[in-house]
């Protein structure tokens, strides 16, 4: 069989052009596990054993005020130090702070625990992960510069949060989300290193997963979910350095004060690494919501205001103005005044979650009533 003839075409006057082999890969290669790992910046090389391994994007997840930003800080602070999180080794890791929705809380919460060591990342641009290939060159010079810190240290990136750096734009939108997480993937694979993001989400329990896109492409997810009275339950959901599906800890927090503000860290961090079941767990109310019940049970049986939030024609029910709890809550509950704001407000939610006590217009701030008439007619039996 003949040879197919091969036919160049060359420019006058210039050189001849060199034929390429015919069976050139582009750099592409088929490698072994060996041949690959001796590529990397390490598969197996974790910062905190057993959760999180370098060259990889984790999550950490909860509502709005469960203590996102406390536990990320706590664990920036044992790996800056190299001490064990939650009875796990961790290697000493250089963290760089991108505090994409609030640098002077990130920095009030460091000066609480006295860090002076964690890094927080100053950007004439922001973060901007809307602009993927602008965010992707912020990481690496991020990166460049904590590697210059100390070049035998690992490096961990914290974007806080995923929602403040992608502009206010949903993080259920895949048009936004997905180039944001690939670009951050990349500069985590790249350069072996590991990128944290903090993320609202509504869950209530570990199964309520919304189908989010954050949580889908990341190697380690944790998520804040609400304990017994004043704790939090840290839950790992998908794991692909260890075990997942189930809880790991739980951590209580306290405010400390800083100039004419106050401060969230934890205060108390407890490892207990149990299964997470799919029974629904009644939860204890804490502290605060527990001052609240009294304060809202006694201010019920003095009170001689009623509504009819059913029309003119349903029943009436015995209301407590907003803005009297508050007073009450305020003058009973020691501390600063924006602690006790963040501790009423997070207490009257626990009981309109528990379906305890419903809002409604009244007044300048609205008044509440209970749910249920049976509750109703059970503390106020005796006014």
């Amino acid at each position: 069989m003949a040879n197919p003839k091969i036919e160049v075409k060359n420019e006058p006057g210039q050189p001849f052009k060199v034929l390429e082999a015919a069976n050139d890969n582009n750099g592409i290669r088929l490698l072994s596990y060996e041949e690959f790992k001796a590529q990397e910046h390490g598969t197996a090389d974790a910062i905190i054993k057993g959760l999180v391994r370098t060259g990889t994007l984790i999550a950490v997840g909860g509502r709005p005020g469960a203590g996102k930003t406390a536990l990320m800080v706590a664990i920036a602070d044992t790996l800056d130090k190299g001490e064990p999180f939650l009875g796990r080794e961790t290697k000493e890791t250089t963290i760089a702070y991108i505090a994409a929705e609030d640098g002077g809380d990130v920095a009030n919460r460091l000066e609480a625990i006295g860090n002076t060591s964690i890094k927080i990342v100053k950007s004439p641009d922001g973060f901007p992960l809307t602009n993927p290939k602008k965010a992707k060159a912020i990481a690496e010079e991020v990166v460049r510069q904590a590697r210059a810190l100390d070049p035998d240290r690992h490096v961990m990136l914290v974007v806080d949060t995923f929602r403040a750096a992608l502009g206010g734009q949903s993080v259920l939108d895949d048009k936004y989300t997905s180039p944001a997480l690939n670009a951050l993937r990349e500069v985590a694979e790249a350069h072996g290193i590991v990128i944290a993001v903090l993320n609202h989400t509504n869950r209530e329990n570990h199964k309520a997963t919304k189908g989010e896109t954050l949580e889908a492409v990341t190697a380690l997810e944790l998520v804040l979910l609400d304990g017994d009275g004043d704790w939090h339950t840290i839950y790992v959901g998908k794991n692909r350095s260890g075990a997942g599906h189930r809880n790991i800890g739980r951590v209580k927090y306290t405010s400390v004060q800083i100039g004419d503000v106050t401060a969230a860290i934890i205060d108390e961090m407890v490892a207990e690494d149990t299964p997470a079941t799919d029974q629904p767990k009644a939860r204890k109310p804490s502290a605060n919501a527990s001052l609240l019940r009294e304060i809202v049970v006694t201010a019920m049986m003095d009170s001689k205001d009623y509504l009819t939030p059913f029309g003119a024609d349903g029943p009436r029910v015995k209301v407590v103005a907003v803005d009297a709890l508050r007073e009450t809550f305020y003058e009973r509950k020691m501390g600063m005044a924006d602690s006790k704001l963040k501790a009423f407000n997070r207490s009257m939610d626990y009981w309109f979650r528990e379906k305890w006590l419903v809002k409604g217009d009244y007044g300048a701030e609205g008044a509440v009533w209970f749910a249920s008439k049976d509750d109703e007619a059970g503390h106020l039996s005796g006014s």
